[in-house]
C-alpha cells in the first residue's frame, strides 16, 4: 500500500495523523483485551486463578529452605556436611584414612 501524501494539504496531514493515533490506540487496546482474554482462558485450563499466575510471576524462584545435613565428623560431632559442594577437609581425610562416606552418615 502506497500513499501519496505529498498531494495533501497540512491540515488533511494532520488529521490524518489524529486519526492514525486514535486508530492505533484502538487497535492495541483490542490487541491488549484479548491477549488477557487468552491468559485467563489458560489460566481457567490450568485450574489457576488470575492471582496465583500474578504471584508466580512476581517470586519465580523462592528460595529454598536449608538443607539438612548428612554427615558428621566422628571427632567433632558440631561439624556436618549436606553432601553438596566442596567436601571439607575432614571429609577428606576421613576418606584418605579408609572410612566410607556412608560410615560418616547422620
Amino acid at each position: 500500500m502506497s500513499i501519496n501524501f505529498n498531494e495533501y494539504s497540512l491540515e488533511d496531514l494532520k488529521q490524518i495523523q489524529k486519526d492514525l493515533e486514535k486508530a492505533i490506540k484502538s487497535k492495541a487496546s483490542e490487541a491488549k483485551k484479548t491477549a488477557l482474554q487468552q491468559i485467563h482462558n489458560i489460566a481457567n485450563e490450568h485450574g489457576l486463578d488470575l492471582d496465583e499466575v500474578l504471584d508466580g510471576l512476581k517470586n519465580p524462584s523462592k528460595k529454598k529452605g536449608k538443607v539438612a545435613p548428612k554427615y558428621k565428623n566422628p571427632q567433632n560431632p558440631q561439624e556436618t556436611w549436606t553432601g553438596r559442594g566442596r567436601k571439607p577437609k575432614w571429609v577428606e581425610q576421613a576418606l584418605s584414612s579408609g572410612k566410607t562416606l556412608g560410615s560418616l552418615e547422620i
